[in-house]
């Protein structure tokens, strides 16, 4: 692997200047939430989220773009996409793997449900569902029916209990329905470009066109990308207020939820700043603090967005920045943006945990991994 380049000033500039935005909307948040004698109204809140607003929009527009192009442009050398393939999947089974120790560990020491402060919470009514079904759907996702409709929606199978049924645990025996839910099927998109990027590849000269189309693509959304990291303090200067305003009573939720956040939080500093840095230095015998400061921007931005997938564009300019190929990084970044979301998968477990140990409900170091497991299958 090459030696990381140093940090030019640009891209401390930019990962300070985010910070700023970041650091700049908590304050504004807090100041318009504590300091106003009404509260805000849903409309005030759109009206103050509205630039916010845009700057998420034109990067979700980027999204399917650069993942087609990107994955495709990638893909075309079978034998290299193939080996590329093999090490992506066996890093994140390996980083999945060790975000459900992690998380287990976490729970079972600070048992984050147990400082609960009021037991009176509200009970949510959960879709049922059965995980063999959860499987099937990610396969059916993966291989869309429809190219324009995967771009719009995802497959999802919906269980109904039948009518006069005594049947409330054994999902099995109930109905068996499907539904397009809205939101981009990016594994969806990821299959069927990385089919297009094989085949145009075994075309050898006659795909040459169509590669030069797919790669001049991902050059163009390159270069709107960089103008829309420009914009990123900016952005969060106005969602981030505006999430802050949407929460009825702050210090009450910061207060009972205290335990649950810092639980969570200590679990993505330990598995971003321990564990990930590890695999790193022992794959590559590398420092990894450079690689960090190298890939500031795209942490802040997620952190700013609360989007895996919003994030690709800053993860493959940083990638870049760092020397990895363009292929490479093409191919594994929107792949590992839809599939290998660690961080989302340990707050939702530690979060279906935390209600569970505030309920006082029983459950073993099996159900624990089992809910973990889940929880990873379902947020891709």
């Amino acid at each position: 692997m090459n030696k990381i380049p140093k940090c030019s000033s640009e891209e401390h500039r930019a990962t300070f200047t985010t910070l700023i935005g970041i650091s700049c909307g908590i304050i504004i948040g807090i100041l318009l939430k504590n300091f106003t004698n009404q509260p805000w109204s849903e409309r005030a809140i759109m009206y103050y989220q509205l630039p916010g607003e845009i700057f998420l929009r034109i990067i979700n527009c980027l999204i399917l773009p650069l993942i087609i192009s990107s994955v495709v442009s990638a893909s075309c050398h079978l034998s290299k996409s193939g080996s590329i393939g093999v090490k992506a999947l066996y890093y994140y089974i390996t980083t999945t793997t060790l975000g459900i120790i992690l998380c287990v560990i976490l729970v079972q020491t600070i048992k984050p449900g147990e400082y609960h402060i009021n037991r009176n919470l509200t009970i949510i009514s959960l879709q049922k569902f059965v995980t063999t079904d959860t499987f099937l759907d990610l396969l059916r996702n993966f291989i869309p029916d429809n190219f324009v409709k995967a771009c719009l929606n995802q497959y999802q199978t919906v269980l109904s209990k039948p009518i006069n049924s005594t049947a409330e645990e054994n999902v099995h025996l109930w109905r068996i329905s499907h539904q397009y839910i809205d939101g981009t099927n990016v594994l969806g998109l990821v299959g069927i470009s990385l089919l297009f990027g094989i085949a145009i590849g075994c075309m050898d000269k006659k795909g040459k066109p169509l590669l030069n189309f797919f790669q001049a693509l991902s050059d163009l959304t390159a270069i709107i990308m960089n103008w829309t990291i420009m914009a990123v303090p900016f952005g969060v200067l106005f969602l981030i207020p505006g999430k802050i305003l949407q929460t009825n009573d702050l210090t009450e939720m910061i207060f009972q939820l205290g335990i649950y956040v810092s639980t969570v939080i200590l679990g993505l500093l330990i598995h971003g700043l321990i564990v990930l840095p590890s695999l790193y230095f022992i794959s590559t015998r590398q420092s990894p603090f450079r690689l960090l400061s190298k890939i500031g921007p795209a942490i802040i931005t997620a952190l700013g967005t609360s989007s895996s997938t919003a994030t690709v564009p800053t993860t493959i300019k940083c990638l870049d920045s760092i020397g990895i190929n363009p292929k490479v990084s093409r191919f594994v970044a929107p792949i590992g943006a839809t599939i290998n979301m660690d961080g989302i998968a340990l707050y939702e477990t530690v979060g279906a945990l935390f209600i569970i140990q505030q309920r006082g409900l029983d459950y073993s170091l099996i159900r624990i991994v089992a809910i973990a497991l889940v929880a990873h299958l379902i947020i891709i």
